[in-house]
């Protein structure tokens, strides 16, 4: 769902006051809402075989390949603490770019 977030706009955000307009992806996870910029978003995919990765932390599932990119994939669920759920139609892969 991509949701047009106005400047003003009450309500728990992790955004300053001059950055709330624009439009978002919004997704759920438990009772929570959350939001990523739009422009950010590459894709939204199904779930697929993730490799798994040794000694990595316990929020990151592992890797995939798309399209020749190996991406990470990292569980909110388990990075927020979460309980896990058991997947479902609805879980997907959000694919976003990350600057650094």
């Amino acid at each position: 769902m991509v949701e047009t977030l106005e400047k003003g706009k009450t309500g728990t955000s992790l955004l300053n006051a001059s950055d709330r307009s624009g439009k978002f992806l919004t997704f759920s996870l438990g009772e929570e809402g959350y939001g990523i910029e739009i422009l950010k978003v590459q894709e939204i995919i199904g779930l697929m075989k993730i490799t798994r990765i040794p000694r990595i932390p316990h929020y990151i599932c592992g890797v995939i390949n798309l399209r020749g990119k190996v991406i990470p994939v990292i569980d909110l669920r388990k990075r927020f603490e979460m309980t896990d759920i058991v997947d479902s139609d609805r879980n997907c892969i959000i694919v976003v770019n990350v600057s650094r």
